[in-house]
């Protein structure tokens, strides 16, 4: 499949407290992600680092460096990007709450001073599409949308999203919804009735200008698409417990790496794919 050196995909060894996180932990994720890290061996999947100038965010990973530094990590694999180059595209996640209703959205808003307004779907994503500073909630059963607004100054938004987010945080069910799945897919095939929340778009400048600062985002909004996304390599957790040797440690990764790709190992993707977890 790919006879290529292994700088066609960037990986590497560094130190956690090197890299910069812009957006918290999930906690159920999380839950889930230390439960079985902690228990295994092998790391699989390195996390996602963009490198702007001479910092490292994270662009992918949260819970995963979260949960190898909980349980004594020093350094962490990661694939490394150039969060510059224009082929890194910023998308957003979007969350579709379960077991909710466009009331309960209303009755959170007014208890904690939330401004919102009753809108159609279509006039709220136009509004959202030309504000940084509001989100959109659709109840997928009714159609009913409301617009809720947050201060205009980057740093109360971003704590105005966090405030937003305890509305369902550890209280509702969700996932992650791609962009692309647009609301009116959701409302013919999802079997459960809910929610959708769309937010505003963020630029690259402002994910750094984030990882600098201690308000961080809500765990799953900013989603990261870059070509060659490497998964299942595999190494083991009790090297990265210790940060000594780290140039011997890359020249081993690098060394084994290579041996996957020149043992017919490795396969490079390019379709979309729908994957059951075992």
């Amino acid at each position: 499949m790919i006879n290529y050196t292994n700088k066609f995909f960037n990986l590497n060894i560094f130190r956690i407290k090197d890299i910069q996180l812009h957006e918290t932990t999930e906690t159920n994720r999380l839950r889930n992600i230390f439960d079985r890290i902690s228990n295994s061996r092998h790391l699989l999947n390195p996390v996602i680092v963009g490198q702007y100038d001479n910092e490292l965010i994270l662009i992918d990973g949260a819970n995963r460096l979260s949960t190898l530094n909980e349980i004594g990590c020093k350094l962490i694999i990661a694939q490394v990007t150039d969060y510059k180059n224009r082929k890194i595209k910023l998308r957003n996640w979007n969350h579709l709450i379960y077991d909710t209703e466009i009331k309960d959205v209303k009755d959170f808003c007014d208890s904690n001073n939330f401004k919102y307004k009753e809108t159609t779907y279509k006039d709220g994503k136009k509004y959202l599409k030309n504000n940084h500073n509001c989100v959109l909630a659709s109840d997928i059963s009714s159609g009913k949308t409301l617009l809720i607004h947050f201060p205009k100054r980057f740093n109360e938004t971003i704590q105005g999203l966090n405030d937003f987010t305890k509305f369902y945080f550890n209280v509702y069910n969700f996932d992650r919804s791609e962009e692309e799945i647009t609301f009116s897919e959701l409302c013919k095939y999802s079997r459960r009735k809910g929610i959708l929340v769309e937010f505003f778009k963020f630029r690259k400048e402002q994910i750094v200008k984030i990882a600098k600062s201690k308000a961080k985002l809500p765990a799953g909004i900013s989603r990261h698409i870059l070509d060659n996304r490497v998964l299942h390599v595999k190494y083991e957790i009790s090297k990265l417990k210790n940060d000594k040797d780290i140039e011997l440690k890359r020249n081993e990764l690098n060394k084994y790496l290579l041996s996957k790709i020149d043992s017919n190992k490795v396969r490079q993707y390019r379709e979309s794919v729908i994957v059951f977890d075992e």
